[in-house]
């Protein structure tokens, strides 16, 4: 005779009881995130770590197991780690939003999670300026794509010592957020090349240079990378944004040696961030999305 199932009033009491014991868990997590705030604030380190952030998310997934969804799993986390920043800190993110692309808020908002302060700005020209003024601590702006006039990669790599990119989003999955524009995250956070799954470079060259021809620039110096965005700079010269799919330092002999076809100056690489790679629909266990545009393979 098969054995009869639980009543539901047991199932809720077994409920609550898990309730309680999880409850105690995210307590006794903030009372050590106090102590990691008081070890950061000794040794000169921010509240927001990306890597190690990224690294927690990819250790809990590779151990998880069951019917919960990967993905609510990350979700819960990105709000104990937004909750966990300002605990450590003074923190709060800019947003570039406008009336067209609403979907760069629900981005932040989903990584940062509800504690932590959000102030939208209709441009990212804006947000860069809140960064500069310390307005905020952190800002999120669109991927910049064809046909759309967002230069503040350009800014950024002509500005020095500053903001860079340390998260591309979104990290965990779409979710709910509205349309499907990707952003990045602007911060101070530390970035460490080496252990970095991507980079963002601008790369100038001299003269007018062809989509095709920075491709394949890029390409013959056995990069894999994708060309997110092209802009004219002054005095003739080109600028691409480039993506590249590994922690590429500023040293790295395939940078320094970036010639366009047919040219005769080698191409300069300006630096604009390193980061994990977003988790993947198959690590979340979701559908494949339709690719955006295939990377460039050596």
């Amino acid at each position: 005779m098969a054995d009869r199932p639980r009543s539901l009033k047991t199932l809720r009491q077994e409920i609550d009881r898990i309730d309680a014991a999880l409850h105690d868990l995210v307590m006794q997590r903030a009372d050590v995130v106090a102590e990691v705030a008081a070890a950061k604030r000794s040794d000169g380190q921010p509240a927001e770590v990306p890597a190690r952030e990224a690294e927690i998310l990819r250790a809990l997934l590779k151990r998880h197991t069951g019917r919960f969804p990967a993905a609510s799993l990350v979700r819960l986390w990105r709000e104990l780690m937004g909750a966990a920043i300002t605990m450590q800190t003074e923190f709060s993110v800019a947003v570039a939003v406008n009336e067209a692309d609403p979907g760069i808020w629900d981005l932040a908002r989903d990584h940062y999670g509800v504690a932590v302060p959000m102030t939208a700005y209709h441009s990212s020209t804006e947000v860069m300026r809140a960064l500069s003024e310390n307005r905020a601590s952190a800002g999120v702006v669109p991927v910049p794509g064809d046909g759309v006039e967002d230069a503040w990669w350009r800014t950024l790599a002509s500005a020095g010592p500053g903001p860079r990119v340390t998260a591309r989003l979104p990290f965990g999955g779409r979710g709910n957020a509205r349309g499907s524009r990707d952003a990045f995250v602007l911060s101070n956070a530390p970035a460490e090349p080496a252990k970095a799954e991507r980079s963002l470079y601008a790369i100038e060259a001299a003269g007018e240079v062809s989509r095709g021809g920075l491709s394949t620039m890029l390409s013959n110096a056995k990069l894999p990378a994708n060309l997110l965005a092209m802009a004219r700079t002054g005095g003739g010269a080109t600028a691409g944004l480039v993506e590249i799919d590994e922690g590429v330092a500023p040293e790295d002999a395939r940078l320094q040696n970036l010639t366009p076809p047919g040219g005769e100056t080698r191409a300069r690489a300006s630096a604009l961030g390193f980061y994990a790679r977003p988790l993947s629909a198959q690590e979340l266990g979701l559908k494949e999305p339709k690719p955006a545009r295939p990377a460039l393979s050596p």
